[in-house]
């Protein structure tokens, strides 16, 4: 079986200053979260939106926390897009609950999807390489 798994999730935006909730869980066959990775179809969207993530009922972000900390450009290598969690937290098959809320800018195409990355692993944070 393999360690790592990263595990995708979209939420559909309609319009602007708009939210969406998404709940669903971890999978069952990855003990730990090691990372998140927020994807955008323009960066302009990511001014002033914000996510709120909880796994396993343990609260990692609050409704506040901006999506421009677990973004990247395309010039950043894809081995170093993920946002690592310091500590250990729990998966295998734990419930998992989003809410995206838009930031609302002049110039963004709606609808559009946020694409939200878990990286999901057996190995407990810290002992496998990045």
């Amino acid at each position: 079986m393999k360690n790592h798994k990263y595990q995708h999730h979209r939420l559909t935006i309609q319009s602007a200053g708009s939210s969406e909730r998404y709940t669903g869980e971890t999978d069952k066959a990855y003990g730990y979260v090691r990372g998140i990775f927020v994807l955008l179809p323009e960066p302009l969207l990511a001014v002033g939106s914000s996510l709120q993530l909880r796994v396993g009922g343990r609260e990692l972000f609050d409704e506040l926390h901006d999506v421009r900390l677990l973004t990247c450009s395309q010039h950043v290598s894809p081995n170093q897009r993920f946002f690592l969690f310091p500590e250990r937290i729990e998966a295998g098959g734990a419930s998992l609950e989003m809410k995206y809320r838009d930031g609302g800018q002049p110039g963004g195409v709606y609808p559009y999807d946020v694409k939200v990355y878990l990286w999901l692993s057996n190995d407990v944070a810290g002992d496998a390489q990045v």
